[in-house]
């Protein structure tokens, strides 16, 4: 007997395919629109992560709500133990914890009987006639409009030491007694950055004795996950005195990130669109993701009520995108430490600029003026090896 739904695929206007962070936003902006469609379908795979977003901004995000905590206070520390206290106003410095977002997004998407969710196995994309389908292990299911693909692979090889990588482990733990500073988060800690890699542990406080531990890399090896663990557990002796029977662990979190630049150009001409992770939506020269999804992802939809099939998905400036190749050829070549970058980026500018550049929203002007704060030979040698090279892995 033929299954109907492979013989007959259900019709729906869009499709979004995975219903992750990008998946939901994009639903979430969609129906905030003036959008006028019949139904939209999200395909989840389901057993998503537990997983920590971050972002900053100066001004109100509706997303704001869902921050489990926030913060106006950054700090630095170098590894040659200085420390940069940082006043980040007028930005804000927020938490998210994915499964309060997911489940508060998908409750407001289930209120609307426009969106319909069904969880599937995504096997892979087909064009049937002049509509593009999902081929699942629950059948076929076709969109007149688009899909929108968040599932598909980023070109990343995690075995090549030459493609730079965002790696890291998380704790999050509840102390015995009070001990943090739940004003102040700390965006750097180069102190554990012994190699050339640029090696970190990110602090988050959400209370005096609560708080997340991440130990991240910048670079092309990975690490077992013991390694990870035993430099956190390091990290909370030596800098804060605790041992284990001092803390209880809550919670853990890890994640590859793809950080090295891969052009996907995409306009809204095609009938299949790329986006989150799938699309290039993570900044590659940072990893940084959430907010970036959030402001392209609106810029889409925006594209779509005005019906200008000629955008990009992505709009980026050359220039930003030649920084960003610079700046990972630098972490890839590791001929100076990630750590006296990133250190010498925060020493010699203001918080607010340093946002705004990670954000990409500073100017020509402002970005080589930035690049005077950095090691000059390293850079240059990047720049020459992008330019006439051009290395097959970027």
């Amino acid at each position: 007997m033929i299954n109907e739904a492979i013989e007959n695929p259900k019709q729906y206007t869009y499709i979004i395919a995975g219903g992750g962070m990008a998946g939901l936003s994009l639903a979430y902006y969609l129906s905030e629109s003036s959008l006028t469609y019949e139904r939209i379908l999200i395909l989840d795979q389901g057993n998503e992560a537990t997983k920590t977003w971050s972002y900053w901004s100066d001004e109100a995000h509706p997303f704001d709500v869902f921050a489990e905590h926030s913060w106006g206070q950054l700090e630095v520390n170098s590894f040659a133990n200085k420390n940069l206290n940082l006043t980040i106003a007028p930005f804000v410095y927020r938490k998210i914890e994915s499964g309060t977002w997911t489940k508060a997004i998908q409750e407001k998407l289930h209120q609307n009987p426009k969106f319909e969710f069904i969880q599937a196995r995504i096997e892979g994309f087909n064009f049937q006639g002049k509509f593009a389908q999902v081929l699942t292990d629950k059948g076929r299911f076709e969109a007149t409009e688009k899909i929108f693909d968040s599932v598909s692979p980023y070109p990343c090889d995690l075995t090549n030491p030459k493609e730079l990588k965002q790696h890291f482990v998380g704790l999050s733990i509840e102390t015995n007694f009070p001990l943090f500073d739940p004003n102040k988060a700390t965006l750097f800690d180069f102190r554990i950055a012994f190699t050339n890699a640029c090696e970190f542990m990110y602090v988050l406080p959400t209370s005096t004795r609560n708080a997340l531990f991440e130990h991240t890399f910048f670079s092309g090896e990975l690490l077992d996950e013991k390694a990870y663990l035993a430099q956190i557990k390091a990290y909370l002796l030596a800098y804060y005195g605790l041992s284990d029977d001092d803390y209880e662990i809550k919670g853990s979190e890890k994640g590859i990130i793809p950080m090295n630049y891969v052009a996907i150009p995409q306009n809204l001409h095609q009938k299949i669109i790329k986006i989150g992770t799938s699309g290039g939506f993570v900044k590659a020269s940072t990893g940084y993701s959430f907010k970036r999804t959030q402001v392209l992802l609106k810029k889409l939809v925006g594209q779509l009520e005005s019906d200008n099939k000629n955008a990009h998905a992505i709009h980026q400036k050359r220039f930003k995108i030649l920084l960003d190749r610079i700046f990972i050829q630098v972490l890839v070549d590791q001929q100076v430490k990630g750590s006296t970058v990133f250190e010498k980026l925060f020493q010699k500018n203001s918080a607010q600029t340093m946002l705004r550049f990670l954000d990409e929203q500073t100017n020509i002007w402002e970005d080589l003026r930035l690049m005077t704060s950095v090691p000059t030979w390293p850079f240059m040698k990047a720049f020459f090896k992008i330019v006439f090279k051009r290395p097959t892995f970027y």
